[in-house]
């Protein structure tokens, strides 16, 4: 059995939809316990993603946490399209049954394009989480605002593999209640911040596949060969990919990849559902992107047919 977790409030229920029919069809021959943290779903939600789970004869759970143990929390960047539920994934050790000991974590702005039996058998021996670098990893800046060294790296907590029992036994859920009350002024990037901070000593970092980020397929200011060998066989087959800037389903969405998320939305109750269909939006994205089009501005993403 494979558990699998999402934080999601009634405005991702949809796209919470997309990401489990993409798990269920590319692991058939898998047996999934979902477990849904959120705070007043509709009945009708629940029973939404109740019968698409079930669908693919796997089971669902729902957790309604209490708001007190988020009392203090603030939300600072992307505030306008992050809520206070992406904080659950720092206490999912207080929110799930003590029999489970292991923990896939995602989004639910991704889509799974393959099978994750490889990553879920990742071995956490001694540590709390599996995980991969985000993309702004790199900045020097961010380990100075988090006061740790840059050799520890910074992951990216829309995909993590937890190991539940390192998580009860050291406590992370209380360690990042008390962290995030100790030094606010520190967590810019929210629960991602936050966890980095606990645990960047007690990590491991896994192969990019796992967590293909929007910002890898972006034009880079260099495309060598070097760049090319690394990143190309992930960026045309990503195993989970995570659409961590502008959404598909935005009407200004250029990602290469987009289409994947439509194909798993039309195995969904909203099938069919298209922000461009509407034609004031078809005008909008036109214009927004037109300095593309005629090339006064430069490309934002690679053309992966060109790789």
């Amino acid at each position: 059995m494979i558990h699998v977790a999402c934080n999601i409030d009634s405005n991702y229920v949809c796209h919470c939809a997309v990401t489990l029919v993409s798990l269920f069809e590319n692991n058939r021959n898998e047996k999934f316990s979902i477990h849904i943290i959120a705070r007043k779903l509709s009945d009708n939600e629940q029973k939404v993603l109740t019968e698409l789970t079930e669908q693919y004869h796997n089971q669902i759970f729902f957790y309604e946490p209490e708001t007190e143990l988020l009392e203090g929390f603030t939300i600072r960047k992307f505030s306008k399209r992050i809520s206070m539920a992406t904080y659950y994934r720092c206490i999912l050790s207080r929110l799930l049954p003590p029999d489970i000991d292991r923990l896939l974590y995602l989004d639910c702005d991704i889509v799974v394009l393959g099978e994750i039996r490889p990553f879920w058998n990742t071995p956490l021996d001694g540590i709390g989480v599996a995980a991969v670098e985000d993309m702004g990893c790199g900045e020097a800046r961010r380990y100075e605002i988090l006061q740790y060294p840059m050799e520890d790296s910074y992951f990216n907590a829309g995909v993590l593999l937890i190991n539940l029992d390192y998580w009860r036994k050291h406590d992370i859920a209380q360690a990042c209640i008390d962290y995030f009350h100790q030094y606010p002024e520190r967590i810019l990037f929210n629960d991602q911040d936050l966890l980095n901070c606990v645990l960047h000593a007690n990590k491991k970092l896994v192969d990019l596949k796992w967590n293909v980020q929007d910002a890898f397929y972006r034009t880079p200011r260099q495309m060598n060969e070097i760049w090319r060998e690394k990143f190309t066989p992930t960026l045309l087959h990503p195993v989970i990919l995570h659409f961590t800037n502008r959404k598909p389903w935005e009407y200004d969405s250029q990602h290469p990849l987009r289409k994947e998320y439509f194909k798993y939305l039309d195995l969904t109750p909203w099938k069919g559902k298209r922000i461009l269909h509407n034609p004031l939006y078809r005008i909008k994205r036109f214009f927004r992107l037109l300095p593309f089009y005629v090339h006064l501005r430069k490309a934002k993403y690679v053309k992966l047919e060109s790789l």
